[in-house]
């Protein structure tokens, strides 16, 4: 009798430890995917587009690129708890993650290229590739570039499908024309249409998060760094796909008017990084020669137009929050300090 209750004991406990692994199992996968956002297409012929996110937004600028935490532990500057620094060779999986997010930055990219370059599709040649030459018209330019763009960028980026992905493909003139042919009647207007549902109303609310390097040329009599911080966000967007992207610093607050003052040639600030010696000389004997700023912006399609699809495409941003947050590493998980842009220390 004994052991039958010493046994019902054990598979009771048992079944208790099976459904808390359960779970814990489950949020796991939750957490896990709570780091990226994914842009779904409208059918299985094209990719799943993923962004990292900060607080459930999209991330730009500076990502986490997975890497392994090491041994070695560093300190929170506000609570002492060491924490695990990140680096060193990453597994498979982390690889996978690693380029899954750099082939989201350049699709993302792609997809909003899409969106702003539709009204040139007007132009496109639907049935002949056009050859670029010197006698082209302006519409036959822009048809020309258009297939280009579709045919090296688009099809071989965001298409799953292998009609659909091997558009450029063909051993002859022949084969290309009707690859050529199949991609723009079967799946241009839907990848055109899966385009218009990203940057809705031509605004995205996002974090950006870009490098303050320190390490060196300690102010001992401040007691801090002197920092640069860009405030032309080129780096939203990757600089070769789907044509140039600009994105520009466009004040709305008081306060960013007298950022955008303090703004130098480079379009940069210099701004005053307070830390006492202590916590320098930490970060000094750890490696870390570089911090992290995050930033709360809202990003915004100008109405510059664009008259032939070459020009570059142009976007405002301004901030959404003065407060900025400062980490220790890459993955913003050692948070270091919060500044506000409203009050900062700026170089003359």
């Amino acid at each position: 009798m004994n052991i039958k209750k010493t046994m019902l004991k054990v598979r009771s406990v048992f079944s208790i430890f099976l459904m808390v692994a359960t779970v814990l199992h489950g949020f796991a996968q939750t957490a896990d995917a709570d780091e990226l956002i994914a842009f779904k297409p409208p059918s299985d012929n094209f990719v799943s587009i993923y962004l990292q996110t900060y607080k459930g937004l999209p991330r730009f600028g500076v990502v986490d690129s997975y890497k392994n935490q090491s041994a070695n532990a560093q300190a929170n500057p506000r609570s002492n708890v060491a924490r695990p620094v990140r680096g060193g060779a990453r597994t498979p999986e982390q690889l996978k993650k690693n380029n899954m997010v750099n082939k989201g930055k350049i699709n993302f990219s792609l997809l909003i290229s899409l969106k702003y370059l539709k009204p040139f599709m007007r132009d496109l040649d639907k049935d002949r590739l056009i050859i670029f030459n010197d006698r082209l018209t302006e519409q036959q330019s822009n048809s020309a570039y258009l297939q280009r763009f579709l045919l090296n960028q688009v099809a071989p980026n965001l298409c799953v499908d292998a009609a659909c992905k091997n558009a450029n493909g063909g051993k002859n003139e022949f084969e290309k024309q009707r690859n050529y042919k199949t991609f723009v009647d079967s799946y241009l207007e839907p990848l055109l249409e899966w385009s218009q549902d990203v940057f809705k109303n031509d605004v995205l609310i996002g974090y950006h998060v870009s490098t303050l390097n320190i390490g060196r040329n300690y102010d001992f009599d401040k007691k801090g760094y002197w920092v640069s911080h860009y405030l032309a966000l080129n780096d939203i967007f990757p600089f070769k796909q789907g044509g140039l992207k600009r994105v520009v610093f466009e004040p709305v607050k008081p306060y960013e008017n007298q950022l955008l003052k303090k703004m130098a040639l480079g379009k940069n600030i210099n701004f005053f990084l307070p830390m006492d010696e202590q916590t320098a000389e930490r970060l000094k004997k750890k490696g870390i020669n570089r911090l992290y700023l995050v930033k709360k912006i809202k990003l915004q399609h100008s109405d510059k137009r664009m008259d032939v699809p070459t020009d570059p495409i142009n976007f405002n941003y301004s901030h959404e929050k003065s407060d900025v947050e400062i980490y220790t590493d890459e993955a913003l998980a050692n948070h270091f300090r919060t500044l506000s842009l409203n009050n900062l220390i700026l170089k003359n």
